[in-house]
């Protein structure tokens, strides 16, 4: 049995049972000094260290079973009549009883699933460990990618071949693992991926424990120690330094993280190495497991370092670094909503249309704003890829976003405001993030700018605003509006966005629902640090004007009733539909040819 890392565990002993040890954490919530009454078994001990919290519920899946046994056995042994002790015991017990059954419902809820690749050159013994270890993975379901990297090892795929959740890959001449996921990547089902390494065993949380602490953190990787034959090997924080931080056997990756940044760089031996050096530096979270989660069965050598790479200075160039994927040509339609500002409006639409590897259908709208709008639709009217319409009222950009989806011409939808510009890269950058992650929401950074009053609030590092994905139980607004690009299926199957009430409440906050109704329906977000817009600062901005910006009544209505549904979302997977309101103002958007 490894070296536990448990600050409670204590007074350890053999005893009729095997290796036992006294639970200081039983006895502060048991509220006794009886060793006896709160001794835990080795097996016991290494199944809670390797637990870690699921977001939002008990300390951790395994802590409540312990607890709960240590109640049962002491009200059995404890002398009648109950005492005030035996009672708060009893109610201890009764505590964990509905900890535990609520545990087990929300794992099959919110089931970790993981990729998991790993790459075989014989078909041995301790290859066969490996695969089992990881179809054997405890409150989790993971999709195996088998790599045959030598005929040696085709048995295995023999062995395998009925198997659901085992795909057998062939390598390519003078490939090795890290090229192998290069290539497989793009055809991975699960959000999350794993590396295994063929001599090693991965303990049977690994995948449930990673996949939560990632869920739990927004992490876009996660790495922990691992045990070998010469003792532990601790994983460390990586710093701005070129040299082996997390051992890479142990490595679980966020596929949109992966994918977003080309994946590994061009070299040889030591990519996994270079890429959490790059991810370091892209400001990625990387975060730790608390313990070891896998064990090798064999001593390995340790990783030939090549060059320390030079990383280029600027953001898009390190993300450039990396070998990348096949760019594809881009279909997208976007919704541009005109009420005022028609200073800024040409600029928002030449900037939409001008893109790069990709062809917008521009829906342009007429909100019923409190500027002629007759000059502004008279310039685009002949173009080919502009719609035009108007609204018989004020409806505000979200309903109108939604009167127009009956109109869409492609699979993928982006929100466009008529005071923001779109860098050239962005549809291509978006509907290929889309594609390669499988994904149905994307939401990259945004770079804020204005007049120099503005300017002048924040740093250079301020002005960038990036999505991130949730932190824990807490979700909020985490994908930035003006980035947005969605698959036009998942928009319709959710309803589209939502109605707050009276159409003044429809202002503000509609986004925000709608990538939480989104997320706790299960939508699968790719998030980018690419920065893909521009988004303007002004006093008549929605989030700056006295009417809607932050600080008014309809802003904190909205920002009330986002908080509200989370709430209720947070309970159970919403009925999106109950929440959409994409046919309520059905009729009221009417289609022009002027």
């Amino acid at each position: 049995m490894p070296d536990l890392n448990c600050p409670y565990r204590f007074d350890v002993r053999q005893s009729d049972d095997g290796e036992v040890a006294t639970c200081g954490l039983l006895q502060q919530m048991m509220r006794l000094q009886d060793r006896e009454a709160c001794s835990v078994t080795a097996a016991a001990c290494q199944a809670c260290v390797e637990s870690l919290p699921v977001p939002g519920r008990f300390i951790n899946s395994v802590f409540p079973s312990i607890l709960n046994v240590a109640c049962e056995d002491y009200l059995q042994i404890s002398p009648a009549p109950p005492d005030e002790s035996k009672q708060r015991i009893a109610k201890l017990q009764r505590i964990t009883e509905q900890a535990v059954v609520l545990d087990s419902c929300v794992t099959n809820e919110h089931l970790a699933t993981c990729d998991v690749v790993l790459f075989c050159t014989e078909a041995s013994d301790q290859n066969r460990v490996a695969i089992q270890s990881v179809l054997e993975q405890q409150d989790a379901v993971v999709y195996l990618h088998l790599v045959i990297g030598d005929p040696a090892a085709e048995p295995l795929a023999d062995e395998y071949r009925d198997t659901w959740n085992v795909q057998t890959h062939r390598l390519r001449a003078g490939q090795n693992l890290l090229g192998a996921i290069q290539d497989i990547a793009p055809q991975m089902r699960c959000e999350f991926f794993a590396l295994q390494h063929p001599q090693a065993r991965s303990l049977s949380n690994r995948v449930a424990n990673a996949v939560s602490e990632m869920q739990r953190q927004g992490s876009d990787i996660v790495g922990s120690s691992i045990y070998t034959p010469d003792g532990e090997i601790v994983a460390t924080k990586p710093t701005e330094e070129f040299q082996t931080f997390l051992p890479w056997p142990t490595l679980v990756i966020r596929r949109s993280f992966f994918l977003d940044h080309g994946g590994f760089a061009d070299r040889r031996g030591d990519q996994d190495i270079e890429f959490v050096c790059r991810a370091q530096r892209l400001d990625a979270r990387i975060h730790l497991l608390p313990f070891a989660t896998v064990e090798m069965t064999e001593r390995q050598l340790p990783t030939q370092l090549g060059p320390a790479p030079t990383y280029p200075t600027s953001h898009d160039a390190l993300r450039k670094f990396s070998i990348g994927y096949p760019i594809a040509h881009v279909d997208c339609d976007v919704v541009l909503p005109v009420f005022g500002q028609l200073e800024f409006v040409q600029d928002a639409i030449a900037s939409i249309i001008d893109q790069e590897d990709a062809t917008a259908i521009v829906h342009l709208i007429d909100d019923c704003g409190p500027e002629d709008t007759r000059n502004l639709f008279h310039y685009w009217r002949s173009h080919p890829q502009v719609r035009l319409y108007r609204n018989q009222r004020n409806l505000g950009q979200y309903s109108s976003f939604n009167n127009v989806s009956e109109f869409f011409e492609t699979d993928l939808v982006a929100v466009q405001d008529g005071d923001d510009i779109s860098l050239p890269h962005r549809l291509s950058v978006s509907g290929n993030l889309l594609r390669l992650c499988d994904a149905e929401f994307f939401a990259a950074t945004m770079v804020q700018f204005g007049d120099e009053a503005f300017a002048n609030e924040f740093s250079d590092e301020k002005r960038y605003r990036r999505s991130v994905y949730p932190r824990g139980h807490r979700v909020g607004y985490f994908a930035m509006n003006p980035t947005a690009c969605f698959s036009v299926s998942m928009f319709r199957r959710l309803g589209g966005y939502t109605n707050f009430g009276a159409s003044e409440s429809n202002r503000g906050g509609l986004d925000s629902e709608f990538m939480l109704r989104a997320h706790f329906s299960g939508v699968r977000f790719a998030l980018s640090s690419c920065v893909v817009a521009k988004h303007r600062l002004h006093d008549l901005a929605a989030t700056r004007n006295s009417e809607t910006g932050f600080g008014s009544m309809k802003r904190q209505f909205a920002m009330d009733e986002c908080l509200r549904r989370e709430k209720i979302f947070q309970a159970g997977p919403p009925d999106p539909r109950v929440y959409g309101a994409i046919n309520r103002y059905r009729g009221l958007t009417q289609r022009v040819s002027e």
